[in-house]
């Protein structure tokens, strides 16, 4: 159960094909995250879309005499992604709920949508398949939607680009909703949840332990000697330990345990299914490791204080102060030392 013994070897990968923003990138929060997200204005955006006649291999009047039996309709089915996008629990999921609704309106067999991002462009298609992996040459709209052309292109072609804008408006607005939600609860400088998202997650903690019978530890993290990096190797360095932390923790935590900086120098982590320290070891192991290779010629630790649910105590109040008094009790043995 404990995967603290065998660790990922690697961080999960950054953003690709059919993935948020930031879901799942390894710099989640670090530099890229000073960009603000720009809320979209009411104006539709501009589509890269290839004309309907052009996509069907179709010239003139001939072509659009194929296509005049699909209307454009951008009622009916479509009118309810507004409402959709309102109900979905996330952007990802309102996206590829919207890739199935427009598919059964139009009658499509394949479906993809590029949204233009600051640092790539975000491609989602129908079913979440890959997109290139059919051999080649690729259908003329997968191709285009490879060059990463913001727009939707559809198989067979018969979205008209009204429809088509405001599919992809709609797309657009719900990366921008998943990045906004991110970076409210995230600490911009570790990718680790801020504090607000651990209070609300270790009141959750509480209820399921009373609930199910599941035991957690809290842990109290606190650099040891921090100042003294920030005040004579600069703040560079003391960003870079503080980072070091964070990254460690990402890489080492299972699914469903809990890490989050509360401030300054100080984090705290939720760990399902522990109780007593010993099992922590490993893990505050490669801490200390992940610590000396990102700020070397530096005496810089950090100190810990464990206090386990319901063993040590079912109050949740009780645990945060138990939790406080033995990391300041370790802080101050080792100052004495």
């Amino acid at each position: 159960m404990n995967d603290f013994y065998n660790p990922p070897t690697n961080l999960p990968p950054g953003p690709h094909a059919g993935r948020s923003p930031r879901a799942g990138a390894t710099t989640a929060g670090l530099s890229e995250s000073s960009t603000v997200p720009r809320w979209p204005t009411a104006r539709l955006p501009v589509t890269h879309e290839p004309s309907r006649a052009a996509r069907n291999g179709h010239n003139g009047l001939a072509g659009l005499a194929g296509l005049a039996e699909v209307p454009e309709d951008t009622d009916g089915a479509l009118a309810e992604l507004p409402s959709l996008l309102a109900r979905s629990a996330s952007g990802l999921e309102f996206i590829y709920k919207t890739l199935d609704l427009v598919a059964a309106r139009y009658r499509l067999q394949d479906l993809v949508v590029v949204v233009a991002q600051p640092d790539k462009p975000q491609v989602f298609r129908l079913g979440r398949a890959p997109l290139g992996a059919e051999p080649w040459p690729l259908p003329a709209y997968l191709g285009a939607a490879l060059t990463g052309q913001e727009g939707l292109y559809a198989d067979p072609p018969v979205v008209g680009p009204i429809a088509a804008a405001c599919v992809t408006s709609l797309v657009e607005l719900a990366l921008r909703l998943d990045l906004l939600v991110h970076d409210a609860s995230h600490d911009a400088l570790t990718g680790l949840l801020n504090r607000r998202s651990y209070e609300l997650l270790f009141r959750q903690a509480v209820s399921r332990a009373r609930r199910y019978g599941w035991p957690f530890a809290l842990v109290l993290l606190d650099l040891d000697n921090f100042k003294v990096v920030n005040d004579h190797h600069g703040h560079a360095a003391g960003d870079a330990a503080l980072q070091a932390v964070g990254a460690e923790l990402r890489a080492s935590l299972r699914s469903g345990d809990v890490a989050a900086r509360l401030g300054g120098d100080e984090f705290a982590l939720l760990v399902v299914g522990v109780d007593n320290v010993a099992t922590l070891s490993p893990l505050l192991g490669r801490l200390t490791k992940a610590l000396e290779r990102s700020v070397p010629e530096t005496n810089v630790s950090f100190s810990v204080g464990v206090a386990c649910f319901p063993s040590d105590t079912d109050d949740p109040d009780a645990l945060t102060a138990l939790a406080d008094a033995r990391l300041y009790a370790a802080k101050a043995a080792m100052e004495y030392r």
